[in-house]
């Protein structure tokens, strides 16, 4: 806290508007500021990083305090430091990036992916993206605020998305703060027109986040109105007037507080159903771009009038601002309606959110509302628009770009029109675009597709491969494969780890490495057993953090005898086939049943349906990898084909008999075919894939090896005696 020289005399508040560009907004502020007493002698203090706009909104306060002859000073600067300094009160209300290029941003590149927006300040995408830009700058005055600042200073904050930029501030200034918005005053005038009463004569209590609260009651003078506004509900004129709204009222019970335009693109229900949709709810898309744009072509005319005119207009809004700062200045209690952190004031909403609830506002500061439970389908609502307001917050505090993809893939509209791919690839592409405009320079580049850094992800892959070991189990020729997937040259000690009371290595256990970016180093060695019956266990250790180290298994390889041996093929517990294997003069045959209830083929991708892989080597050293054969049990045109040669292989045969728990297939394969030399031990793996097994699990892949209990390491093939 700055204490001192810069702190103002105490009938003399110093009251900064940071983006007094807003030029009509700070104007209408100031009106409403000055013309209470106690505030008449009130420093002034315009901030923005527009000279030319700060010139405007600078000449127009000074008319202002001239026409209502009050004795407030004007300063004005581009430094955020100096309009910090010794401010007892601090306002927001600034739009990083602008509305070119930023906003045009958020909705064009959704736009080429079919994500519609209306106004995209809020949520979504472009409330996403909105809150990633402005929070840092927030978070800047909020920091200058509570270092320079007078001793117990309030920053109000006017910038949107709300919602996330105040939990970022509460997160991280330290300063008291509140968000301050006009929908709650504005929808209460509204529905005192749908109802037909006297604004004067009705009263309200309102509750939830901000642009998705609701008016849990409204009163007409101490009498329950809602039955007026489900009147209004079945009036076409009325209804036309607000249609998302009020067909929202009809189906939750209540009357959201942001306007139908808004509350479309808050959830599911509305946008994504198509152009009749769209029109029946007179859903307004690109609505914030066509404001924008008629803003923009009608500034300089506008500006040139404000500036001509000798007087300005002198009115008084419905803003809380000024109402805040002359209750705290006079200690007049008046009631708002503030953004807040949630400290147990609406118990169904989680921790620290910030929420809309009542406030008293009088000398000791802003005192929120204690609301309880709200309704559980208004909190339903609320929390899925918290979600992603969470995560983009958590986004910003972390630094981590995958917050941002896990925020927008969370929000209600952008999920129910996107699926995840598209939604990566818009959001890799928003930030790029972004970054190149000069923001979001936290937020690193990713793997594509993923929500991961790709450094993060930069690894040394150290892995042990068979390299078509003897079958007598008494010794394995393996490989030691090093793969530098990082950007820079690799050079370590690698240390392979095994029972030395078991085996002997074939090395040295220590082996240097260096290894070049991207490249892959493969070093064979031999292991041999000192006893039998041990399964091999080898893995190669290194100290660097950069090494990632997969274990090597290779059971002792099971014996299988054909015709005498059976098969049987586990997964979790569940059987998935059966049968056994028999030797026959010219070739080796399978008689297996296999449990598969809903028998599909997929010729382009057979490992997306049902199919059964064969896997054949000779039990000395092989060269490549085992001859992989492919079955596809499809009942009309069964086909047995090799993996890399889609033809068929001759004189295989295969028959399939199918009902409603499975089917029964015999499958012949020849000598020639399987590769092994007469008379010698093969080795065998086999795979079964199942598009349904039974009635609990969709598809399944599982594995034998000569064992009931399936072994998920590759390499561990049966040794089946010719």
């Amino acid at each position: 806290m700055f204490h001192g020289a810069n702190i103002l005399a105490v009938d003399m508040a110093k009251i900064s508007f940071i983006g007094a560009g807003s030029v009509v907004f700070s104007k209408n502020l100031i009106c409403d500021i000055l013309q209470n007493k106690e505030l008449e002698n009130s420093v002034i203090c315009l901030m923005d990083i527009d000279p030319a706009r700060l010139k405007v909104a600078e000449i127009l306060a000074r008319k202002v305090v001239a026409q209502l002859g009050v004795p407030a000073r004007v300063e004005a600067t581009l430094d955020l430091r100096k309009a910090c300094t010794g401010a007892r009160y601090v306002i927001t209300m600034i739009q990083v990036g602008g509305y070119k290029p930023a906003t045009v941003t958020d909705f064009e590149i959704p736009k080429k992916y079919g994500l519609r927006q209306t106004i995209a300040d809020t949520l979504g995408v472009g409330g996403v993206f909105r809150a990633l830009r402005t929070m840092p700058e927030l978070v800047k005055v909020g920091n200058a605020l509570r270092e320079f600042g007078s001793p117990d200073p309030l920053f109000l904050n006017y910038s949107n998305p709300m919602a996330m930029n105040m939990m970022a501030i509460d997160r991280v200034c330290g300063v008291p703060s509140v968000g301050l918005c006009h929908s709650v005053q504005g929808t209460s005038h509204q529905l005192a027109g749908y109802a037909g009463l006297p604004h004067k004569d009705i009263s309200y209590k309102v509750a939830g986040i901000n642009h998705v609260a609701f008016f849990l009651e409204f009163k007409y003078r101490g009498q329950d109105a809602y039955p007026l506004l489900f009147q209004a509900l079945e009036n076409p004129q009325v209804f036309a007037a607000d249609r998302v709204r009020f067909e929202m009222m009809r189906r939750l019970g209540y009357f959201v507080t942001e306007s139908s335009e808004h509350f479309s693109e808050y959830c599911p229900w509305f946008i994504h159903h198509g152009e009749k949709m769209v029109r029946d709810f007179g859903i307004p898309l690109d609505e914030y771009l066509r404001r924008c744009e008629s803003i923009i072509a009608t500034w300089k005319d506008t500006e040139k009038k404000m500036l001509a005119d000798s007087r300005v207009s002198i009115g008084k809004s419905l803003e809380y601002g000024s109402q805040i700062i002359y209750s705290m200045e006079s200690g007049v209690p008046v009631v708002v309606y503030g953004n807040v952190p949630n400290h147990g004031l609406i118990t169904n909403l989680p921790s620290r959110c910030s929420v809309e609830v009542p406030c008293l506002v009088d000398a000791q500061g802003i005192q929120p509302t204690v609301i309880g439970e709200l309704p559980p389908q208004l909190a339903a609502m609320c929390r899925t628009n918290i979600a992603v307001q969470e995560l983009a917050v958590e986004a910003f505090l972390t630094g981590k770009r995958e917050h941002i993809y896990h925020a927008v893939m969370m929000d209600p509209h952008t999920s129910s029109q996107l699926p995840l791919d598209a939604i990566w690839k818009m959001c890799d592409e928003l930030i790029e675009a972004h970054q190149r405009d000069g923001f979001l320079p936290q937020f690193a580049p990713v793997r594509r597709n993923t929500g991961r850094g790709a450094a993060s992800l930069e690894r040394v892959m150290v892995s042990i491969e068979d390299a078509g070991s003897p079958a007598d189990n008494a010794a394995a020729d393996l490989v030691l494969v090093v793969e530098n997937t990082t950007g820079s040259r690799f050079k370590g000690d690698l240390k392979l780890e095994l029972d030395a009371t078991a085996f002997r290595l074939g090395r040295p256990p220590k082996v240097a490495c260096q290894v070049a970016a991207g490249g892959v180093l493969r070093i064979p060695f031999r292991v041999r057993r000192l006893r039998p019956g041990v399964p091999l266990a080898v893995g190669a250790g290194c100290a660097s953090p950069l090494v990632f180290s997969k274990h090597f298994l290779q059971p002792v390889r099971e014996i299988v005898q054909p015709g005498k041996d059976s098969v049987k093929v586990i997964w979790s517990g569940n059987t998935v086939a059966e049968g056994a294997i028999v030797r026959e003069k010219s070739g080796l045959k399978l008689a297996l049943r296999i449990h598969d209830t809903d028998i599909q083929i997929n010729r382009d991708a057979f490992w997306d349906g049902s199919a059964i892989e064969l896997f054949f080597a000779p039990t000395a050293r092989q060269a490549g990898a085992p001859l992989q054969l492919v079955v596809l049990p499809d009942r009309k045109n069964p086909r047995i084909t090799a993996l890399k040669d889609p033809r068929a292989i001759p004189g295989a045969k295969i028959s399939v008999r199918a009902d409603k728990g499975g089917y029964d297939t015999e499958i012949f394969i020849p000598w020639k075919a399987v590769g092994a030399p007469a008379g010698q031990p093969f080795l065998m793996e086999l795979q079964v894939r199942v598009n349904a097994l039974g009635d609990a699990h969709g598809r399944v892949a599982a594995i034998w090896q000569g064992s009931a209990k399936p072994q998920q390491e590759s390499g561990n093939f049966a040794v089946i005696l010719p």
